[in-house]
């Protein structure tokens, strides 16, 4: 696997979308993977999860370049592909969020089951942070961002129920790990199951999808910037009567690959209540409002599904989709997306077992180019499926330079009607899950030189033209003031 470090000296600003040279065909739909092999106990993760835990958080902790797991309340390094459970003092915390919380430059926990900090201090020591009161008895999830603009990551913490619903809270860090809480819900409070950030609307600052179960209203919060948040979930079109199951968890990705990031929301649907939903983000055209394209999509009604997933399993360019089930007797759905909102089943033909999972999460753990798939088993243990891979061509991006990358979104623009393939940095998905940072685009017999526009929080971009088949590390450049 070849590694490109691309220092600041190499980027210019990029104030346009744009397209790149090469052929891309058709024919890029047919060039399936080969399969899923069930690589668990081979990869290392014997004890994978302990009994009745979840959550997956992917986070390159010692920055080595393979992709270490806080997962069943537990750290596993990852050693050149093969894991290995450490002892630490982080101890056995169920859920967790890595960010870099003290801006030094490598990745810390934030564990919400109870709520803590362990920074980071290298050779694999994490040392516990004070962190203040929160204001819920139970939190069943949280995710991180630059929600305030000042270049230290935030926490958001979601409620979840305990002889009532529990508020929602978020604490700003003024740096150094030192947070405080700077707001609560107000007014009525909902049981949130999921917190998933993006710049949905373009604007530079990160919003949150929260997911809330109880057949609650979902809520989009729009930020102004600033840190302040307005629910606009009933306005933008993701939060009507007819939408909202028991929300487990939800997703963001770019499913069409229009440039602008899309929802998936895991809902939980007893017969007659609303199945997991597909929503179109219209784009600025739109106004940023959504549409609903789950009808003729092809998604089986599946009483338990809980959490989304998505990624590019077959490196075509199209994110895929994996979506849990919980019940005994329910079984998880892998589908392939077909380009143009139908999606097909493909569970059994790459041999997935999908019966009890409730978590998911997509990485490139062995680093062949190829997305695996880590799934819990809900009371029981889990599975590593490795990707047996395929013809098709690959990037990984790893964006560097800053702490605040959660949010950073990179766009590839793909000629004869590619499209424009969307990723962004994750501050958390779905219930208690986090995907990798490093960046994965499938591109398909796409073999030529492709140019990435990086959209960094606050809204600078830049612009980096490189091969494929590689990872490439991109540092933000850092801006002077002139004389």
């Amino acid at each position: 696997m070849t590694h490109i470090y691309l220092p600041s000296a190499a980027l210019v600003l990029l104030a346009a979308v744009f397209t790149v040279t090469g052929e891309t065909t058709t024919e890029q739909q047919d060039e399936a993977v080969a399969g899923f092999n069930d690589v668990r106990v081979a990869a290392g993760l014997e004890g994978f999860p302990p009994h009745g835990w979840y959550g997956i958080a992917w986070g390159d902790f010692n920055s080595d370049g393979w992709e270490d797991l806080f997962a069943g309340g537990l750290l596993w390094v990852n050693r050149k592909g093969r894991f290995e459970q450490l002892s630490t003092d982080v101890g056995e915390r169920a859920y967790g969020v890595w960010g870099d919380y003290d801006n030094d430059g490598d990745l810390d926990l934030f564990t919400y089951s109870p709520a803590q900090v362990f920074r980071n201090e290298g050779n694999v020591t994490f040392v516990a942070q004070s962190f203040p009161p929160v204001p819920m008895s139970t939190s069943q999830s949280a995710c991180c961002g630059d929600f305030d603009g000042d270049g230290d990551l935030d926490i958001y913490i979601g409620g979840y129920e305990d002889g009532g619903y529990q508020p929602d809270a978020i604490f700003t860090n003024a740096g150094d790990c030192a947070f405080s809480l700077s707001w609560q819900t107000p007014g009525r409070r909902q049981p949130a199951r999921g917190a998933s950030p993006a710049d949905f609307d373009e604007d530079g600052d990160l919003d949150i999808y929260v997911s809330n179960y109880r057949l609650e209203a979902n809520s989009l919060l729009q930020n102004d910037g600033h840190g302040n948040f307005e629910n606009v979930g009933a306005a933008y079109g993701v939060s009507s009567p007819g939408l909202h199951g028991h929300t487990v968890g939800s997703a963001w990705g770019d499913l069409d690959n229009d440039g602008h990031l899309d929802l998936v929301v895991g809902n939980f649907s007893h017969p007659g209540q609303p199945p997991p939903q597909l929503l179109r983000n219209l784009g600025a055209e739109g106004e940023f409002r959504f549409e609903n394209k789950t009808a003729g999509a092809g998604l089986a009604w599946v009483e338990s599904h809980t959490n989304p997933a998505l990624g590019d399993y077959d490196n075509d360019g199209d994110l895929d989709l994996f979506i849990c089930a919980a019940y005994k007797g329910d079984t998880a759905k892998l589908y392939r997306n077909n380009g143009d909102w139908t999606f097909t089943d493909v569970t059994d033909e790459l041999g997935i077992t999908g019966e009890r999972l409730h978590s998911a999460s997509w990485a490139d753990y062995d680093n062949d180019g190829w997305l695996d798939l880590l799934v819990q088993r809900y009371q029981t243990i889990g599975h590593l499926y490795r990707n047996r891979g395929g013809a098709n061509h690959w990037l990984k991006v790893r964006l560097a330079g800053t702490s605040a990358v959660p949010g950073a979104q990179v766009r590839v623009g793909l000629d004869k009607g590619g499209g424009i393939l969307t990723r962004q940095v994750e501050g958390a998905t779905g219930e208690c899950n986090q995907s990798p940072a490093t960046l994965h685009f499938g591109l398909g017999l796409h073999d030529g030189p492709v140019t990435l526009e990086i959209r960094w929080p606050g809204g600078e971009r830049q612009a980096v033209t490189t091969e494929v088949d590689r990872v490439v590390v991109v540092e933000k450049p850092v801006r002077t003031a002139a004389p």
